[in-house]
Formats: C-alpha cells, sequence, structure tokens
C-alpha cells in the first residue's frame, strides 16, 4: 500500500511541475511573441517603445531574456541594465512619458501592482489605444499564479478587461496540494 501511495505521490507531483514547466516555457513564447509584436508596431508607427517591467528583474530573465529594455524601461524599482530607465509606480502615474506617445509592452507586471485599475489607465494614457499595448500575464491557472508571493490577482481574461483576486485559501489550497504529494512521496514505511 506504501508502494502505491508513493508513486501516486510522485506521479502526481512530477505531473505538476512538468505542467508548471510546460506553463512557464509557455509564458517565455508569449513574451517573446508580444515583444516582437511590439517591436514591429513602434516601427511601423515612429513611436518609442516602453517597457514596463524590468527585463532582467528575474533569475530566469537573467539567464534566458525573452525581451530587452525597449526605448524606456520602466519599473517600480527602475532597470539598472537599461540605457534608459525610469523608477515609477504605474499607479500613480508615469509624468515622464507623454499622453498617446508610445507602443507599450507589458510583461506579468499588473499581476503585482497595488491597485489595477489606476495601472490600466496609466499604460492606455500612455499607448493612446489598445492597438499599442502589448500585455503578457502569468498563466491564471498555474500555481505560480496562485503561490507567487507578491501577486495580487490573475488575468481573467487576455487583454486584462478582467481580473481575479488570489485569495489566501487559493494560496493555502496550492501550497498545500504541494506539501502533501511531496510529504505522501518521502513518507517511509513503519515496520
Amino acid at each position: 500500500m506504501s508502494s502505491t501511495r508513493r508513486v501516486v505521490a510522485a506521479t502526481g507531483l512530477l505531473t505538476t511541475l512538468a505542467y508548471e514547466g510546460a506553463v512557464a516555457m509557455g509564458r517565455f513564447r508569449r513574451r517573446q511573441k508580444q515583444f516582437e509584436a511590439a517591436t514591429k508596431r513602434s516601427m511601423e508607427t515612429g513611436r518609442q517603445l516602453v517597457v514596463v517591467g524590468d527585463p532582467n528583474a528575474g533569475l530566469h530573465t537573467r539567464l534566458v531574456q525573452a525581451y530587452d529594455c525597449g526605448a524606456v524601461c520602466v519599473d517600480l524599482n527602475g532597470c539598472p541594465a537599461c540605457p534608459v530607465s525610469i523608477a515609477a509606480d504605474i499607479t500613480k502615474g508615469v509624468e515622464a512619458i507623454e499622453d498617446d506617445s508610445s507602443v507599450v509592452y507589458v510583461s506579468c507586471v499588473l499581476e503585482y501592482v497595488e491597485a489595477i485599475e489606476p495601472a490600466i489607465k496609466e499604460l492606455k494614457r500612455i499607448a493612446g489605444s489598445e492597438e499599442n499595448l502589448f500585455l503578457v500575464f502569468v498563466d491564471p491557472m498555474s500555481l505560480t499564479a496562485f503561490l507567487y508571493p507578491w501577486g495580487k490577482r490573475r488575468a481573467a481574461d487576455e487583454k486584462g478587461h478582467a481580473w481575479h483576486e488570489v485569495t489566501w485559501v487559493q494560496r493555502l489550497l496550492g501550497a498545500g496540494a504541494l506539501v502533501g504529494l511531496t510529504a505522501a512521496m518521502l513518507m517511509r514505511e513503519d515496520g
């Protein structure tokens, strides 16, 4: 019975990890494709490309980049490795960038801002229209969406028109599932 439990738990854990890995690769590809589309739009319209979210902020994004700094990089903490960096909270506005002046690329940032409505309003102000706004989100059904420490919400659609708050119950269930599978797999037989 114990070996069956271990096999089932290991299979569940490995399946979960494989799913998360596939989702992460999909997010990487979406980041690349959206950045390419934003770059193309920037070139076609003659607008500067504003990247929201430091392309070098995470360990994995430093190792393999899906996008670069654009003409201007905006991040709460700035973008230290980018030639033109603005440290700004997009929920409070980015005064250095004019209205309807840019193509805006946003990669996995809106899930973490304090207030979603002012952030989207500011992005639309800078972009001028949705045609100039390119968004990438964390997959809403991934464990990353529920467990990432500073994540506050997950996107309900591809355009960011609707959002679901991440609750402590969802975090607890996600973490509990991982801990439970790991514990079941590692438990030793007694006797």
